[in-house]
């Protein structure tokens, strides 16, 4: 067995984490033969096999396994001698990729990110949102935050935070329009509201109902784009408290009557539970949505 060279082992984790020769490159900022040619070469050094091929990528084999936490812990290591060498306190480097919807990766984890920064300079943070409901079997990921609960082994899935969806309308078209005392009042009403194709709110048996009674002019797969209309007057919109309620151009409709709790869940690929920058920031976004409290379920008052 020859000496290891320990930036080979950079490429075998990589290729652990992400398991495609491809993703392994990409987040590496190489070409994908290169991982190849450097995880041959480990396994040369070791004279063990590190991988198998399978449909579902590349799996450790058992030689593969028992390397991996000394790897690990190598690399932990490294990236302590480098913060102590340069003064810095110890921080994980690399990058982390967060898939989320759009409303909520660009209005709750976006403007949350400097708090990450300032705590773990040596992070990067790659942010891919979604406009409307997110498979998350899409594209490659570190975290995805969701309103859909996976049925599907290979991956870790917590419980983020519970948010309202709730009528909101602009002053002036509350003022131009009949009153809104019940929820029969909306009969009356204009509404901003979903596709018919992705209406997914099982929370709110009655939204079907209440669209089929009032005048949907205005229907949208993007949810920045129904606040948007119903903040210029076009309607009222049910659209998540988080976007909508402390903006000052929309006022509450019926918040005692119409409304629908959702769910956000973080999921982890199984294969990065053990990182240790995924897991920290895993647990920033945690500390986001307690942070974001009123702003996802705010007071009905």
């Amino acid at each position: 067995m020859h000496e290891v060279n320990l930036e080979d082992l950079r490429y075998f984790l990589s290729l652990t984490r992400y398991g495609r020769l491809a993703t392994a490159a990409e987040r590496l900022e190489v070409e994908h033969t290169t991982i190849r040619r450097r995880v041959l070469a480990l396994e040369k050094q070791l004279g063990e096999r590190l991988f198998d091929k399978t449909p579902r990528g590349w799996t450790l084999t058992s030689a593969g396994r028992r390397l991996l936490p000394y790897a690990q812990r190598i690399e932990a290591e490294a990236d302590a001698a480098r913060a102590a060498v340069s003064n810095d306190r110890h921080s994980p480097r690399g990058t982390v990729r967060i898939v989320a919807t759009d409303g909520f990766g660009g209005s709750v984890i976006a403007p949350g990110l400097a708090r990450l920064r300032e705590r773990h300079p040596g992070f990067a943070v790659e942010l891919v949102t979604r406009m409307h409901l997110l498979d998350y079997g899409v594209g490659e990921f570190d975290l995805a935050v969701t309103i859909h609960r996976p049925e599907r082994p290979g991956f870790h899935i917590a419980h983020l935070c519970d948010y309202d969806l709730r009528l909101y309308g602009s002053p002036g078209y509350l003022a131009g329009h009949p009153r809104i005392r019940v929820q029969d009042d909306l009969a009356d009403q204009d509404l901003v509201w979903f596709v018919p194709s992705l209406l997914d709110l099982p929370e709110l048996q009655s939204a079907e109902d209440i669209a089929a009674k009032a005048n949907v002019v205005f229907r949208t797969t993007n949810l920045f784009a129904q606040v948007e209309a119903a903040a210029a007057g076009v309607g009222l919109g049910l659209v998540p408290c988080f976007l909508a309620h402390h903006d000052d151009r929309l006022i509450p409709v019926l918040h005692d009557q119409v409304w629908a709790r959702r769910t956000f869940w973080v999921i982890t690929p199984n294969r990065l539970l053990n990182t240790e920058r995924v897991a920290l920031v895993a647990e920033h976004l945690a500390e986001t949505a307690r942070l974001a409290q009123d702003r996802l379920i705010p007071s009905r008052n």
